[in-house]
């Protein structure tokens, strides 16, 4: 058996280590499949690309996940309690409320550089920081009631939908991104798509 030593950023080995915990997967473990599935296919599962930069990117490109995280709370908060489809969905759900968390406290500095361009007079002292960590509060709101499947989850999650829209557009606002006019259409689930592990992209697997 051979040994790898690999050197990472201590926050985002915290960050990928919590990710890990959440999932029941080892270190080692995803390790394993990792170069499993680059010894049987021959490419990498995902696509590397540049990080961006500036801290409108970073802004535009969180708020979009936000986005998509809304519209996953609210197919899951609608979902019978015997909808087959219920548990991946409030699993998937868990795992990315989590991780867009952790990507906005690791992201806190880019998100309140982000400059205001909104046209309109904003209330003295009105903070787009504020309105992340909301943002951050209600995910971690969501993630406590799927994961301790709380009586009220459903409620829960419809409550934490309903700010979440609120707050997304006070951000969209705040750096004039109008054009960001999407609805948070209901998830669409494909069981075969989500099992062969694809990626959610506004509210869609693709």
């Amino acid at each position: 058996m051979k040994s790898i030593t690999v050197r990472l950023d201590d926050e985002l080995k915290a960050q990928a280590e919590a990710v890990l915990e959440h999932l029941g997967v080892s270190s080692t473990q995803a390790i394993t499949h990792l170069y499993l599935y680059l010894a049987q296919h021959g490419q990498l599962p995902y696509r590397i690309r540049p990080v961006a930069e500036s801290p409108e990117d970073v802004y535009r490109a969180t708020l979009h996940r936000v986005r998509a995280v809304t519209g996953l709370l609210t197919t899951v908060a609608a979902l019978p309690a015997d909808a087959v489809e219920r548990r991946d969905l409030t699993e998937l759900c868990s795992v990315r409320c989590l991780r867009l968390r952790q990507d906005i406290a690791g992201n806190a500095p880019f998100l309140a550089a982000a400059i205001c361009t909104d046209p309109l007079p904003r209330t003295d002292g009105e903070d787009a920081g504020l309105y992340w960590r909301w943002i951050g509060e209600n995910l971690a709101r969501a993630e406590n009631a799927i994961d301790q499947a709380a009586p009220d989850m459903n409620a829960t999650l419809t409550a934490v939908a309903g700010q979440l829209t609120g707050y997304y557009w006070q951000l969209a606002t705040y750096t004039d991104q109008y054009e960001i006019n999407e609805t948070a259409v209901p998830f669409e689930y494909d069981r075969d798509a989500a099992h062969a592990g694809h990626t959610l992209y506004s509210g869609k697997i693709k």
